[in-house]
């Protein structure tokens, strides 16, 4: 199944200037890396000023702004005469929500009728397709110009912020298309004959009625349980990789999918060997599926080890006894509540939707499902994983089926998952059931938690855990050698488009663990200083630590100030994205600046450390890579990360690279350790695909050994502040 040819990935985000020609451009510096496949975010139509490529409107067509097809064509030619393959991100759940997605365009103008209805999640019961895209009412943007009449009488449209929405063919349609214009009462009576209705963007979510990307309302979830729809939105992949023109596959958000199972086992037998890796994140003791016929997943489960690995367990207990106080004292119940809080806000919509299948499921009619409702939400409130897959016949861990004392309804509602496989109601509910779950758990815990319990800002990672320790060189090794085994051609990720920092960010807070005393001494100032700044004492902590990641970095000031805003607003108890305290995230962003300024005075730092300090993060940062491009797996490195780094959440790790040669000398040094090593797997592709793992600790670091059919390869690595072990 696997390419022997992979060696490792390199993930380019496309848009933002970076076209197919600039990615076709970058390949002999990748040849000279030692690159072996070329790893390309979502390349398809996407809607208009995309910044990302996730919100697709067509996936059978390249977006021309990044070139269209003969782009594509002509980058996967000269990839292949260069030798390297082409992955592809797919985003098979969900696209935009958009008059510009023309599947959803034919359903605005058809209705149930359309032979595109089949292709999203829709609850057509409970009414039209709503669009909350409105800044007040549609008579006072009608007055204001913002909304008029166009199109022609055969193919009508509303225009709203200039954008066409599509109208059902009625006489009125018509009518107004043919007058060009239209007033107020007109406009009433033309949006109540449609199939889709607008609303004020500060709304509340209950007119959503279909399924979402977690809660965003721009994206709209897609069927691919349905044989057609999957045929549908993969014939453009299916048609490339058959040419050889891809030779992998990342499939986006795979919990997203009622049944990813059998979506998975579809595209198989569609794209045949060619590697597929999954988006998935996994909490600690989590695992997926071992029938799934994938290579493995895309990588955030790698990065908690190495952190794990690499974290001095005495400065990691100073840095959370000087939290004490200032972060919550109990991350699960602060979960539980955060949960809740979605489940009544933001996410009702999806809870209904669960409510609504296990109703039926369970032959509860509609005026009898508070209970119901109320007890799906007890239940997801404290479900420990991501998701289950009963609805993909795989059976309830026992560890689930033991919530069944949560409520009175907890017992039915399990019961129902262990029916999945049999019954098709249960079926149903079983996949939104779980469809929610995986969505709540990421929004109640990484964009949200882990911005509040921030002791310790390594471990508030996609794929990690706040309250997790630090782990001794037997239990990596362990990991891996269970790596070795079960997934060896898994991606071995440190950095991706989606971590809360970058790898060599997180060196800068690895490596503070390993002064204890003067770690503590950092803490106890940030608190201070945020009295100041009339902010909770947490923020002082995330604001020390944010302005050590970017210690010596350019435009920090406008970064930081980004960043603590976007923080601020994730953490949703003093500012939120809906409704933000523009006066709070400043003083936040003050305090970060201030903190970072004061790092390059000596005297700030507790006795006599800054020196040794940075010599302990650029350890930190090598050992980082050298332990991910050794370990068993594929390393996959994030764009311009062979260099040294830093870089927070995004948008701020998607900033353009730098491919200037004028380097600091710790990037060299980076960069001169990933192509030797790069080489060597390259030169031993058997002894790293399927050698044995071995880690071997001393008081100067690690020595890494992998054996395969006599041939072997050891690598010393040294740690963060030598001499100090365990």
């Amino acid at each position: 199944m696997s390419d022997p040819g992979l060696v490792a990935t390199y993930r380019l985000q496309l848009r933002g200037g970076v076209g197919l020609d600039a990615a076709r451009a970058l390949l002999p510096r990748l040849v000279a890396l030692g690159i072996s496949h070329l790893y390309l975010s979502p390349p398809f139509a996407a809607a208009s000023g995309s910044t990302h490529g996730y919100d697709v409107i067509d996936p059978r067509a390249i977006d021309p702004v990044l070139g269209g097809e003969a782009a594509f064509v002509a980058l996967a030619d000269a990839a292949r005469n260069a030798g390297i393959g082409l992955v592809l991100d797919i985003v098979p759940n969900h696209m935009a929500f958009t008059p510009e997605n023309p599947f959803v365009a034919d359903i605005m103008r058809h209705g149930r009728a359309s032979r595109c209805a089949g292709v999203f999640d829709i609850d057509w019961d409970r009414g039209p397709l709503h669009f909350p895209v409105l800044d007040g009412t549609a008579e006072d943007l009608l007055a204001a110009g913002q909304i008029g009449a166009g199109g022609t009488a055969q193919s009508p449209v509303l225009t709203i912020y200039g954008q066409p929405y599509p109208l059902r063919d009625t006489p009125l349609a018509r009518e107004v298309a043919e007058a060009g214009g239209l007033d107020a009462p007109t406009l009433s009576d033309l949006l109540a004959q449609q199939w889709w209705s607008v609303g004020d963007w500060r709304g509340t979510a209950d007119a959503i009625v279909h399924r979402r990307f977690f809660n965003i309302t721009g994206l709209i979830g897609v069927r691919q349980e349905d044989p057609a729809v999957f045929d549908l939105t993969h014939r453009w992949i299916v048609e490339h990789v058959r040419a050889g023109r891809i030779q992998g596959l990342r499939v986006d958000h795979i919990d997203g999918l009622a049944r990813p199972g059998a979506y998975l086992r579809r595209l198989r037998e569609a794209v045949g060997e060619v590697p597929v890796w999954i988006e998935k994140i996994v909490k600690q003791g989590e695992a997926i599926p071992a029938s799934w016929p994938i290579e493995g997943m895309s990588g955030y489960e790698f990065m908690t080890p190495v952190t794990g690995l690499l974290t001095h367990a005495p400065g990691l207990a100073a840095m959370r006894e000087a939290a004490l106080g200032a972060v919550p004292d109990d991350v699960p119940a602060e979960v539980r509540t955060v949960r809740a809080q979605l489940l009544a806000g933001t996410l009702a919509p999806e809870l209904r939707r669960v409510t609504g299948a296990a109703g039926e499921a369970l032959a509860v009619s509609p005026d009898r499902r508070g209970p119901l409702g109320e007890g799906i939400r007890d239940l997801a409130c404290v479900w420990p994983v991501y998701r289950a897959y009963t609805a993909d016949g795989c059976p309830l861990d026992p560890a689930l089926d033991a919530l069944r004392g949560v409520n009175r309804q907890a017992g039915a509602l399990l019961d129902l998952l262990h029916a999945a496989a049999d019954d098709e109601p249960a079926r149903i509910f079983a996949a939104r059931f779980e469809q929610l779950t995986g969505a709540l758990t990421a929004k109640s815990e990484e964009d949200t938690v882990f911005f509040r319990s921030v002791a310790y800002l390594p471990f508030c990672e996609v794929g990690a855990e706040p309250e997790l320790d630090a782990i001794e060189a037997g239990a990596f090794e362990a990991l891996m050698q269970r790596r070795a085994k079960s997934t060896p051609f898994a991606l071995n990720a440190l950095s991706t488009h989606d971590t809360k920092r970058s790898a060599d960010a997180r060196a800068a807070l690895i490596a503070l663990s390993h002064f204890p005393e003067p770690a503590r001494r950092f803490c106890e100032e940030a608190r201070r200083r945020v009295a100041a700044a009339d902010l909770p004492e947490r923020w002082g902590l995330y604001a020390l630590q944010t302005a050590l990641a970017l210690w010596g970095e350019a435009e920090a000031q406008d970064r930081i100030a980004a960043h603590i805003a976007k923080a601020m607003r994730e953490a949703k108890d003093i500012s939120t994205h809906e409704d933000p305290d523009e006066q709070a995230e400043a003083r936040g962003a003050a305090l970060c600046c201030a903190l970072h300024a004061a790092l390059d005075d000596p005297a700030f730092w507790p006795g006599d450390i800054q020196a040794r300090y940075q010599e302990a993060r650029a350890r930190t940062v090598l050992a980082q890579a050298a332990f991910q491009l050794t370990a068993p797996g594929i390393p996959d490195i994030y764009q311009g990360t062979q260099r040294f780094t830093p870089a927070l959440t995004d948008p701020d790790n998607r900033r353009p690279i730098d491919w200037s040669e004028g380097r600091d000398d710790l990037s060299a040094r980076k960069e001169a350790l990933t192509r030797d090593l790069l080489e060597a797997r390259r030169a031993e592709p058997a002894l790293f695909a399927r050698g044995s793992y071995s880690l071997v600790e001393s008081a100067g670091g690690w020595t890494v050994t992998r054996e395969c059919e006599g041939r072997t390869f050891s690598l010393e690595i040294a740690r963060p502040l030598a001499g100090m072990q365990g």
